[in-house]
This record gives structure tokens, C-alpha cells and sequence, in this order.
């Protein structure tokens, strides 16, 4: 659903606390107690007698009393029932039965609010409030064209009346959709219609909030900023006649937000909210901006707000996985994103933001977890609509479409497979050199250790391995030197005794040699 469509629904629950007590500006039905047919006056509406009309205010005490304590299906019935009994007992006064419908419309209880409403017109063709109602109706169940057709009889079951206002308004909302969409006669329609509104009622507060809203999407989506000062013109206006009133500081959040003064416009979103604790638009545009600053608590905060309000809104569980990936929650995002496949399958950008959380926040950083996250993109593309293909900004722009992203994010999933398998790899062979190294390092300490260990041994003067007592090193000097000694005699005692062999024949020699000399005559 779009925010126009919002816009429309804001519109008509606003309506339905505008006109839900109190005569108004048409006649009501009135007799004598007991029914009977409505008195008319001259210009041929019902009038209410004086006695309808305080029976009429009794209950309306009542209504304020319940509104003030806070509506129940309790009190929503009693309350109901009070105005049902007015208008039976007063030839089925038509504000009274109205109301019966506008109490259940305040209160959510559709099927009853739209019993009612029928009823009334059942009885008053022309009862523009319920006509104004059931046509809201129709905008929430998408038929607008029976919408259109209601809120035509509306207004021209009396142009001028107070009860025709709501109708241009919600007229107006319509064409407002649909000049966003690209109707450009719409914006001109919207405006005449706003203002034909404020011409009968300048104090109607919900044709000022669409008129602020008129010239905002003006500012934007036709570019003109200069509406923006329009729009912040009938804002001022609009707080000046009802400060409470709280959907105008929304529209402030949002012109705030056109003109990126964000903290301002933060402020604007709270204010509305704070004021009106079931605005559900302004929960969605405060967490918005909180998302952006990164601010997850209060994001979480506001969707969850906005989900109480709306159990069924994609746009709130989506935005409150968002905020819970960001706080580190990833089984509460992975909830809500699943939660969002319930509610429209078609749509798919939750496929995307559970491959990212996938990818990104569970990944365990194995090839495993980065195949499982590529597969969870690959399941997205395959049921990528035409919308999440298209670049938000043009092809030439820097933003990518959710179908371009997955394609990326793809690639860097296959390319990670790879490269923690070669990091791996490297990490083994590392591992073997520094096993290795660490042996070496072992087997070189244990060999310092025991080198140590003897160069100790020997400062102390320890027996070798094996040994038993300390060495008498003078005693052990003087047998080596005693050692020394005796070798040495003994080596002069062989020598001298070979001399001894040898001096004989050395004389045996000479006698030979003096044998052999040759003699002189």
C-alpha cells in the first residue's frame, strides 16, 4: 500500500473522531418518544425535537467518558448500543444512528461500523457522513471507483453543508494519489477541492493536513521547492487553530526532511506520535531517519509501535529486521524477514536481506557459509521482480539495483571459496615449515642445554658421565709426569743397549776395511 493510500486512511479515522458526536451541521430525525415517521421543517429536512436532542447529549456525555478512558470492545458496544436505543426511540434519528457507526469505526470494529453505516442510509439516502464513511471503505478494499462514486453523492447530496467537507477531503486525497502517480489534472483538481473544503469550513483540520500534504508532494514530486514555503505557510496556520492536532507535525517531519534539516524533522515524527500514540505514519518516519543515523534502539522502538498498531504492514517487519540485524539480533531479523514472506510473497526484497544477513552477520567465514550465503542470493534473483531490477537512479547513477547487488554479491562469494581454499592451502604448508622449524629450534635448545650442562660440570670440577669421585688433578699431573720420566729412560735404555750391539761389529768393519786398504811397497 502506498503512503497515499495511508494519507486516505489517516483522513478517515481523523473523520471518524471529527464527527462522531454531536448533531452537526444537518438536521437529525425527531418525534415524540416511540418512533413514528421524522418531522421535517419547511426546507424538507428531519428536525430533532428538544426532547431527541437531550436524550441525544446524555449519550454524548457517555461518549466522552469512554473516549477519555480509552476505548474497549467494552465500552465501544455499551456506547453504541446508547445511540442505537436514541435513534429507535426517536423515529430513527439519523446523527444518532451515524454515530453508531463512527463509535465502531474508532474503535476498529469494521464489520459493525459498515452495518451501521448502511443502516443509516438505509433509512437517510442522502446522509453524506455515512456515505463519506463507506466510501473510505472502499479506498482500504481497493475499489475506488465505488469510492468515487459515493463521495459524489456525498457532496452533491448538499455542496455547501459541513457534511459534505469530509467528502472534498477524502476527494481530494484520491486525486492527490493519483497526481503522484502522473495524473497532472489531479493536482489541480486536489487543490480546488481542498480549498471548495476550507471555503465552508476554514477550522477542518484534516483538509489543512491535506493541504500541506498537497503542496509537499508538489515541492517534490513536480520539483517546485518553492511549495515547500506553502506548505510550511498552511502548517503554521494549522497549529494555530489546533495545536494537538497531531498529523500536521508529521507533515512538518516531512518538509523538514525535503529541506535535510533531520534532527528537526526527527523532533516533528516524535511530536506527532507523542500526541497521537496510534499515528502509525509517524512511527514509520521516525524509525526511518533512526535507521539512517544508525539510532536501532529508537528505530526498534517506533516499528514496533507501528506494528502493534498494524499487526499485517510489510514495510514495519521489514523495518524492524533491519533494526534488530543492527543491534546484533539476527534470529529476531531473520524472524521478521520471514514474516514479511508471509505477508507478500510476491514482493522478494526480503529474499535479499536474508541473504545478507546471511552473508554478512552469520557467516562463519568457511566456504561452506559463503556458499550458503551465495545460494541465498541466487534464490533471490531467480524470483526477482522487474522492480528490483531497475537502478533507483538510472543506469549511469551511482545506486544499484537489488538484482545488480546480488549479482556482485555472487561473485564475492565465489571468489572468497577460492581464496580461503588457496589461504588454506598456504596455511598447511606454512604450518609443516614451522613444525618443522619448531623441531629444529627443539633439537638445537636441547643441544645448548646439554652443552651447558658439561661446560658447568667442568667448572665444577664433576666427574664425567659415569664417574664416581672428583679428579686430583696435581695427583693426575704428577703420574703423568712420573709417566713422562720412566718412557723416557727407557727409551735412553733400549737405545743405549742397541749401541752396545751394534759397537762389535762396527770393530769388524774397521778390520775389514783395514784388510782391504792397499798396502804401500
Amino acid at each position: 500500500m502506498n503512503g497515499n493510500s495511508k494519507n486516505i486512511m489517516r483522513v478517515a479515522g481523523i473523520l471518524a473522531a471529527a464527527f462522531a458526536i454531536g448533531c452537526g451541521g444537518a438536521k437529525g430525525a425527531g418525534g415524540g418518544k416511540g418512533g413514528g415517521e421524522p418531522q421535517v421543517g419547511e426546507d424538507g429536512k428531519p428536525i430533532i425535537t428538544q426532547e431527541a436532542r437531550e436524550d441525544f447529549d446524555k449519550i454524548v456525555v457517555k461518549y466522552k467518558e469512554a473516549a477519555k478512558a480509552g476505548w474497549t470492545e467494552g465500552s465501544c458496544d455499551s456506547v453504541a448500543k446508547k445511540f442505537a436505543k436514541i435513534a429507535e426511540a426517536h423515529g430513527d434519528m439519523a446523527e444518532a444512528m451515524y454515530n453508531v457507526g463512527a463509535v465502531y469505526r474508532n474503535c476498529k470494529m469494521k464489520d459493525k461500523a459498515i452495518d451501521a453505516f448502511k443502516a443509516t442510509l438505509a433509512k437517510h439516502p442522502k446522509h453524506q457522513l455515512s456515505l463519506t464513511h463507506l466510501a473510505v471503505y472502499d479506498l482500504e478494499a481497493g475499489k475506488e471507483a465505488d469510492a468515487e462514486a459515493k463521495l459524489k453523492d456525498a457532496i452533491m447530496a448538499g455542496r455547501n453543508t459541513l457534511e459534505a467537507v469530509p467528502a472534498y477531503t477524502v476527494a481530494a486525497t484520491m486525486l492527490r494519489a493519483r497526481a503522484v502517480k502522473g495524473d497532472q489534472e489531479a493536482w489541480k483538481k486536489a487543490q480546488t477541492n481542498l480549498r471548495t473544503a476550507l471555503a465552508i469550513d476554514n477550522k477542518f483540520m484534516p483538509a489543512l493536513y491535506q493541504l500541506t500534504m498537497l503542496y509537499y508532494d508538489i515541492a517534490v514530486g513536480l520539483k517546485k521547492p518553492s511549495y515547500l514555503t506553502l506548505a510550511s505557510l498552511v502548517f503554521a496556520q494549522a497549529q494555530k487553530l489546533d495545536p494537538e492536532f497531531a498529523p500536521i507535525y508529521h507533515a512538518l517531519g516531512l518538509i523538514d526532511m525535503e529541506k535535510n534539516e533531520l534532527v528537526e524533522a526527527n523532533k516533528a515524527f516524535e511530536l506527532a506520535f507523542k500526541k497521537d500514540p496510534n499515528m502509525f505514519e509517524a512511527y514509520m518516519s521516525f524509525a526511518a531517519i533512526n535507521l539512517n543515523f544508525r539510532g536501532y534502539d529508537s528505530a526498534k522502538m517506533a516499528f514496533e509501535k507501528a506494528i502493534a498498531l498494524r499487526p499485517t504492514n510489510y514495510e514495519a517487519h521489514m523495518g524492524l529486521g533491519v533494526a534488530a540485524r543492527g543491534l546484533g539480533d539476527f534470529a529476531l531479523a531473520r524472524t521478521e524477514y520471514n514474516k514479511c514472506a508471509e505477508l507478500e510473497p510476491a514482493r522478494t526484497d526480503y529474499l535479499f536481506n536474508l541473504a545478507l544477513l546471511t552473508m554478512d552477520y552469520e557467516n562463519d567465514g568457511t566456504p561452506a557459509g559463503f556458499q550458503k550465503a551465495q545460494k541465498a542470493f541466487e534464490d533471490f534473483m531467480a524470483k526477482a521482480t522487474e522492480e528490483h531490477k531497475k537502478d533507483p537512479d538510472g543506469a549511469k547513477g551511482p545506486k544499484l539495483s537489488l538484482y545488480e547487488k546480488a549479482k556482485r554479491r555472487i561473485e564475492t562469494c565465489k571468489k572468497a571459496v577460492i581464496q580461503i581454499a588457496e589461504a588454506e592451502k598456504e596455511m598447511a604448508e606454512l604450518k609443516k615449515l614451522q613444525d618443522e622449524q619448531a623441531k629444529a629450534q627443539k633439537d638445537l635448545e636441547e643441544q645448548m642445554k646439554k652443552a651447558a650442562e658439561l661446560a658447568k660440570q667442568e667448572e665444577s670440577g664433576a666427574a664425567a658421565p659415569g664417574g664416581g669421585e672428583a679428579v686430583d688433578e696435581a695427583a693426575i699431573e704428577a703420574e703423568l709426569e712420573a709417566e713422562a720420566a720412566d718412557a723416557e729412560a727407557k727409551a735412553k735404555a733400549e737405545a743405549d743397549a742397541k749401541k752396545a750391539e751394534d759397537a762389535p761389529a762396527e770393530g769388524e768393519a774397521a778390520d775389514e776395511e783395514k784388510k782391504d786398504a792397499p798396502k804401500l811397497d
